[in-house]
């Protein structure tokens, strides 16, 4: 889609808030929030990390008119963090993680809508809204594990991470999976971290790689890993 028209389309759910005050707001509220909250409100998340700066701005805009209509606790106090306004991808994972602790106080089929739509993103064609779609989905789901409607959910998106960290073509998809399993396997079994913390010496292996043409490649690291464990 033309980024042009992406940032327009962003923007367009921002202007919809000024009906969402006065007499209308009860309204506002049950109808219209309702529907961009459900479908649509997962999207703008996911671009607030988009890679066009003009699509980035219109979310973050957006974002802002629509977060004190929304009802939920602390949420816009978040806008106010340096995090939400930076380019840095580090920053942008922070301020999800931030973000998915308050969205959990919403309502279980609100929670599920957002599950949906962020895996629908799985395939998306950018690949940093594929890897936004990773990181949102899992913070959700590491929060929630101990809801049972949710287990589909958990093992959908982990099976679909194992796959994509060996196949993705894009190094900020394959990063996404590696540090998103490492939180879904601790929040499923947390008081046995073992195999997440060798989730994260393969990533760091991985890393040094990258720099270091002589570094072992992070399959031999796995191997020799798994012959180390009991």
């Amino acid at each position: 889609m033309n980024t042009k028209l992406r940032s327009n389309a962003f923007a367009a759910y921002g202007a919809l808030s000024n009906y969402g005050v006065g007499l209308q707001h009860q309204a506002f509220l049950e109808q219209v929030l309702h529907i961009i909250s459900s479908c649509h409100l997962p999207r703008l998340i996911l671009h607030l990390h988009d890679d066009d700066l003009n699509v980035r701005l219109a979310c973050r805009n957006t974002f802002k008119q629509l977060a004190p209509l929304m009802e939920v606790d602390g949420l816009s106090s978040l806008l106010n963090k340096q995090y939400f306004t930076s380019d840095r991808r580090s920053d942008y994972e922070d301020f999800i993680r931030d973000l998915a602790k308050q969205l959990c106080q919403l309502s279980a089929a609100r929670v599920d809508s957002y599950l949906e739509s962020a895996i629908q993103a799985f395939d998306a064609p950018w690949p940093v809204i594929e890897a936004n779609a990773i990181c949102f989905s899992s913070c959700l789901l590491s929060l929630l594990d101990d809801q049972p409607s949710l287990a589909p959910y958990f093992s959908q998106v982990f099976a679909t991470l194992v796959g994509k960290m060996s196949r993705s073509p894009d190094a900020v998809v394959r990063a996404a999976c590696f540090s998103a399993l490492g939180l879904l396997v601790k929040a499923a079994n947390p008081l046995s971290s073992s195999a997440s913390q060798q989730l994260d010496r393969i990533d760091s292996s991985r890393n040094s790689q990258d720099s270091d043409p002589n570094a072992k490649p992070p399959a031999q690291v796995q191997e020799e890993e798994s012959a180390k464990d009991p």
